[in-house]
């Protein structure tokens, strides 16, 4: 009967991942060699040494027993030696090995630690480049786990652990070659003991293999409801609901760490059957060593060297094994991270030319990637935009939200949007960015579309994007300086930076703070306010001068203060560009030139802001 998991799921368990049953996917093993392949020279090296070192040491054995033999009037390799000679080749042996196995241990670890930080940094490379729609159905929780517990056991054991696991594979290999030279017959003892554990473990493989599976994946619900739960807090408190939030993330932990005590008791049966195979070694390599000294086969010198050598290849073999299930736990974890790293990017998106590992994905040329780090879209201080019977949905299974939209934004006009919640508003924005793929229509900047497949004619997808600078209602700044959530790109000055911070009114609170530009940013500005937080994205914005600016209820939660500026902005700092402005507050737009009605996804109207404001604001009223 086929074993199975006996550990029962919670009824809302976050189980959405791609199981994986068997073999490992042959892509790992493609990728690990991406990833070893800058140093395999290198590499090479230390294990040259590796296996010379561990020789060294472990040949000791071989020259004692002939030392040994030599006392007592046998003929051995070492008995033209002197006891002092003996003495100083064993030293020379014990710290030229120590010395070569200490080289193999710090450049192998070191080596292979750059190796898999770089798998690491390929594998965000290209998750930062997924498809929206990956984001939207994954939870965050998963998405941490793979990044945290699954490449923490990756660089656990390929980090420095696997030069001990390559240093006990070095031993066996010069245990049978000592064995061979001191008594060819006690490898018949070491290959039975081997067949067993071999036998052992395949007997317990997929067992290890599906139960480890199970833990890292069992891993990330807890951790994305305790996510949700902390972002929540102060939600959760205010509706007394911190009893079942509490009540599932016990059960959710509850079922980790049953999870990850059955993986254990797994572990210890597995251990516990490569003790007993150690066990039967010892004491038939005692009873064979007794019955072949009492036959003559053997000297006593050279069955005391076989039978240390046995009883050490006995206890490595067992190590060999159970270093073995480590490294498929390191394995599974590379193969979790592997599936993300060999995920269909966003289309029209493109890896930077510094990626390394041949995916599959597109990569700029280093010669086109120096080229539009220095070229825009147009120009001009503004630019126009039209939309061409666009349809909009998010995926293919959900309903329409935008339904063959038609119009254009001149260069340098002002457009307002305005309609009920669930109207389309902030999903006409995600369209205008095409941060999810459109199923119909067109958008252009200029009569410049992106070309997001490899047949369309268009201008390239980042820089289509970075013709629009974006303000949006929930102001997104980052763990870092001020310096950086302003000037990500670090292309500006000390004084367009303060210049900017003077229009949008923070620059003497930033001088008043003690670091300057270089004052803190905690992550999400949580040490800030909600208005010197959107203060600052105004500012962000202001610097990047892109032709096009657009605000998704930016003035929506801020004080009047900070409305005040924002809205000076628009008839201000951005007078000559073009400007989408959806705004909760119709006020803020009455001085648009024209306003952009929606009701469920379609266009009700579009025309003079002094027309159309008036007639949207009576409906408001019903």
């Amino acid at each position: 009967m086929a074993n199975r998991n006996p550990v029962n799921k919670p009824k809302y368990f976050s189980d959405g991942e791609v199981k994986k049953e068997g073999g490992y996917n042959k892509t790992i093993f493609e990728t690990l060699h991406f990833a070893y392949a800058p140093f395999l020279y290198r590499i090479g090296l230390c294990l040259v040494l590796g296996i010379i070192g561990r020789g060294l040491l472990l040949a000791n054995t071989n020259v004692i027993g002939y030392w040994v033999d030599s006392l007592v009037g046998k003929t051995s390799p070492v008995s033209s030696l002197s006891s002092t000679q003996i003495i100083a080749l064993l030293l020379t042996m014990a710290i030229s090995g120590f010395f070569m196995t200490l080289i193999f241990r710090v450049g192998f670890s070191r080596l292979s630690a750059k190796a898999i930080s770089s798998f690491y940094d390929e594998v965000t490379l290209r998750t930062s480049r997924l498809p929206m729609s990956f984001y939207d159905n994954t939870p965050a929780g998963r998405i941490i786990t793979r990044f945290s517990s699954d490449y923490g056991n990756v660089f656990r054991l390929f980090g420095g652990p696997l030069a001990e696991f390559l240093s006990i594979i070095f031993d066996l290999i010069m245990m049978t070659i000592l064995i061979t030279v001191a008594n060819p017959i006690f490898l018949i003892l070491v290959a039975f003991i081997g067949i067993l554990n071999f036998f052992v473990y395949k007997l317990n493989q997929e067992k290890l293999r599906k139960a480890r599976r199970e833990l890292s994946a069992s891993r990330s619900p807890s951790i994305a409801h305790f996510a949700e739960t902390t972002q929540g807090a102060s939600t959760i408190r205010s509706f007394r609901r911190q009893k079942s939030f509490t009540e599932r993330f016990e059960s959710l932990d509850s079922y980790f760490l049953e999870q990850k005590l059955y993986t254990t008791k797994q572990l210890i049966s597995f251990s516990f059957q490569m003790n007993s195979m150690t066990a039967v070694l010892l004491l038939i390599t005692g009873v064979a060593s007794y019955f072949m000294i009492e036959k003559g086969w053997a000297s006593i010198g050279a069955v005391g060297v076989a039978f240390t050598f046995i009883t050490l290849s006995g206890n490595t073999v067992q190590m060999f094994f159970e270093w073995l299930t480590q490294f498929e736990e390191a394995m599974i974890g590379v193969e979790r991270l592997d599936q993300y790293m060999r995920m269909e990017i966003e289309k029209g998106n493109y890896l930077p030319s510094t990626a390394n590992f041949a995916t599959g994905h597109p990569v700029y040329a280093a010669s086109v990637e120096k080229y539009l780090s220095h070229r825009r879209l147009t120009e001009n201080r503004s630019a126009s935009v039209e939309v061409t019977d666009l349809s909009f949905r998010y995926r293919d299974d959900l309903p329409w939200v935008l339904k063959n939209l038609n119009f254009e934004v001149k260069a340098g006009e002002r457009l307002g949007i305005v309609g009920r919640t669930g109207s389309g508003k902030s999903s006409l924005i995600q369209a205008l960015f095409h941060l999810y793929p459109i199923s119909k229509g067109q958008i252009t900047i200029n009569g410049n579309a992106p070309k997001i497949h490899e047949t369309d004619h268009g201008v390239d997808l980042n820089l289509y994007r970075q013709s629009m600078a974006f303000i949006s209602q929930e102001p997104i700044l980052f763990q870092g300086s001020l310096r950086f959530n302003l000037d990500i790109e670090g292309h500006h000055s000390d004084s367009a930076l303060q210049e900017v911070l003077k229009k949008v009114g923070l620059l003497e609170w930033v001088q008043g703070q003690a670091l300057g530009l270089e004052m803190r940013i905690e992550e999400r500005g949580k040490n800030l306010s909600l208005g010197e937080r959107q203060l600052l994205c105004m500012a962000r914005c202001l610097l990047q001068q892109a032709p096009i600016v657009i605000m998704d209820e930016a003035t929506s939660s801020v004080d009047p203060q900070s409305e005040e500026i924002l809205v000076r902005a628009t008839e201000e700092f951005f007078a000559d560009r073009t400007q989408i402005i959806i705004a909760h507050r119709l006020s803020t737009l009455a001085k648009c030139d024209r306003i952009l009605w929606l009701q469920s996804g379609e266009i009700v109207e579009l025309g003079p802001t002094q027309e159309i404001l008036p007639r949207f604001k009576k409906t408001e009223l019903v």
